[in-house]
C-alpha cells in the first residue's frame, strides 16, 4: 500500500471513529435522559445523573468539533493535491453539510451556556465568559449576568 492510499485509510478510519463516539454518547445521553426516576431518589442520584448527562453532552460536542476538524483537514489535503479533488457538486454538497454541522455545534453550545446562566441565576451569582478566537474571529469577553 502507497502512502497516500495509507493516509486515506486512516483519515477514512479516523472518521469512523468519531461518529462511533458520536453515535454512541447520544445513545447514552438518551438512556441517561429517559431512564426512569423513582420518588426516593436522593438529591446526590438527581446530581449524579445531570453530570453525567453533561457529560455525554459535551462528549458529543467534542467529537463533532473533532469531525469537523478532520473535515478540514481532508480539504487541505485536496487542495495541495494529496488526494484526488472532488466534483464542484460534490464540494458544495460538503459545504451545505459542514454549514449544517456547524448550526447543530452552535445550537448545542448556546443550550449549554443558556443552562450554565440558569444555574447561574439560581445560585444568584454571575459569571462573564471568553468567546475564544476562532476561523478569524477574535476573542471576546461577554458577560453572562450581573452579579446580584
Amino acid at each position: 500500500m502507497d502512502r497516500d492510499a495509507s493516509s486515506a485509510t486512516n483519515l477514512l478510519e479516523r472518521k469512523n471513529i468519531l461518529i462511533a463516539d458520536i453515535l454512541t454518547s447520544v445513545r447514552d445521553y438518551f438512556n441517561l435522559a429517559l431512564a426512569p426516576v423513582d420518588d426516593t431518589a436522593s438529591a446526590g442520584q438527581t446530581a449524579e445523573r445531570s453530570l453525567a448527562m453533561e457529560t455525554k453532552l459535551s462528549a458529543v460536542i467534542k467529537s463533532t468539533e473533532d469531525l469537523v476538524s478532520l473535515s478540514r483537514r481532508i480539504r487541505e489535503l485536496w487542495i495541495i493535491g494529496a488526494l484526488k479533488p472532488v466534483t464542484g457538486e460534490v464540494d458544495h454538497n460538503m459545504d451545505l453539510d459542514s454549514e449544517q454541522v456547524f448550526s447543530l455545534l452552535n445550537t448545542l453550545r448556546d443550550r449549554q451556556r443558556q443552562n450554565m446562566l440558569q444555574h447561574a441565576a439560581a445560585a444568584g451569582g454571575g459569571f462573564t465568559y471568553e468567546v475564544a478566537g476562532h476561523e478569524g474571529h477574535e476573542g471576546q469577553i461577554e458577560p453572562i449576568s450581573e452579579p446580584k
